[in-house]
């Protein structure tokens, strides 16, 4: 099947694959070629595709998957290799994220952040990038 992962900045990756597995809010979807029209909202998490030998994990942050005429489109509104995330970073702003929600636990600025970090952080360990850090 094609697929093309695109954020506003840019394409992340695209090409033929054999799997993806991505996190709508209605759950953990896994798309096979020749899968049913699915359109879904994605949320921040870990996306996977599995292309040949090859394994690609990204970090997706929010936005649209749509899967037609056996090409899956991932919309998203930011996203990111695994590879190219920052382990540390990510500790830190999830870190901080916490704390700033045990003060203020209606804080939506920090709970997005949280949010963010821990999709970074589950695409870094699927990547297993986090025995390195």
């Amino acid at each position: 099947m094609d697929v093309a992962i695109v954020d506003p900045e840019k394409e992340l990756w695209s090409g033929e694959a054999d799997f993806l597995v991505a996190r709508s809010e209605d759950g953990e979807v896994g798309i096979l070629p020749g899968h049913a029209p699915f359109l879904g909202v994605l949320r921040h998490a870990r996306l996977k595709v599995e292309a040949g030998s090859d394994v690609i994990i990204f970090a997706v942050h929010g936005g649209f998957i749509e899967v037609k005429d056996n090409r899956v489109s991932v919309l998203a509104r930011s996203a990111e290799v695994a590879s190219d995330i920052d382990v540390a970073r990510a500790r830190n702003q999830a870190e901080r994220a916490r704390e700033k929600l045990q003060q203020e636990a209606e804080d939506e600025e920090a709970r997005l952040a949280l949010w963010r970090a821990e999709a970074r952080m589950q695409a870094a360990d699927e990547a297993g990038l986090l025995a390195d850090s």
